[in-house]
C-alpha cells in the first residue's frame, strides 16, 4: 500500500527531473550554434599580427572580417612585457578596416607590444581582441643616441687640458716666489758680509809730563 509519504517523495524526484531539462534546454542549442553567425574576426592588419618590424609604425591598422558598424569603437596599445598601456584612441573605420594614428611625439621602445581592440561587429555585437608584433630596430637606430653622448666627451676632455696648464702655472708661480724669496736672503747676507768694518781705536797719550 502507498503511503501518503511516498507519494510526494515521487512528486519531488519528478518536479526536480522537469527542472534540470528545462535548465538545459537553452544550453543544447547555444552548444550547437553554427559558425556562420560568428563575430566579425581580424584577417589582417598593419603591423600583423605577430610580424617584427624595424621601424615603428606611425598608423596602426586591423582588417576585420566584414564590415565594422560606428558605435564605441577603441583601440588600446601596451607593451607585452609590463602590460602598460602606452596609448589609447579612437579608430577611423574605412569599412572593414579600422585604423588610429599614433602621436608625432610617440616615444617607441624595442620589445614586443599588443593592440587590443573593441568593435561594434557587423552582426551589431561588441567584439574584443588583440593582436601583437615585435619592434626591433636595426643597430643604427637603436644606438641613435650614441653619438650624441660620445660628442660630449671632446668638450670636457677640453675642460680637463684647459685646468691643467691653469694648475701648472700656478706651479710655477709658486717656484718662481720662493726662488726670489732665496735670492733675496743671499743678496743680504754677500751684502753685510761686504760692508766696511770700523777702524780700531787709537789709544789715548799720557801728556802729563
Amino acid at each position: 500500500m502507498t503511503t501518503w509519504s511516498e507519494r510526494s517523495l515521487r512528486r519531488g524526484i519528478l518536479a526536480a527531473g522537469a527542472a534540470l531539462t528545462i535548465a538545459a534546454a537553452p544550453v543544447m542549442p547555444t552548444g550547437l550554434t553554427p559558425p556562420a553567425i560568428a563575430h566579425d574576426a581580424v584577417v589582417g592588419g598593419s603591423p600583423a599580427n605577430g610580424e617584427v618590424v624595424s621601424e615603428f609604425p606611425d598608423t596602426l591598422t586591423l582588417d576585420f572580417s566584414a564590415a565594422v558598424q560606428d558605435g564605441f569603437n577603441t583601440f588600446a596599445l601596451s607593451r607585452t612585457d609590463t602590460g602598460e598601456v602606452v596609448f589609447t584612441g579612437e579608430p577611423t573605420i574605412d569599412g572593414r578596416a579600422v585604423s588610429v594614428d599614433l602621436p608625432a611625439d610617440f616615444a617607441a621602445e624595442p620589445g614586443q607590444y599588443q593592440i587590443g581592440y573593441q568593435i561594434i561587429s557587423s552582426d551589431g555585437h561588441a567584439t574584443k581582441g588583440m593582436t601583437t608584433f615585435t619592434y626591433a630596430p636595426a643597430a643604427g637606430a637603436a644606438t641613435s643616441t650614441a653619438p650624441a653622448a660620445q660628442a660630449g666627451e671632446p668638450a670636457d676632455t677640453a675642460t680637463q687640458e684647459t685646468a691643467e696648464p691653469a694648475s701648472n702655472n700656478m706651479t710655477l708661480l709658486w717656484v718662481g716666489l720662493g726662488i726670489l724669496a732665496v735670492l733675496a736672503i743671499i743678496a743680504v747676507a754677500i751684502t753685510r758680509s761686504r760692508a766696511p768694518q770700523p777702524a780700531p781705536e787709537t789709544p789715548a797719550q799720557d801728556t802729563t809730563n
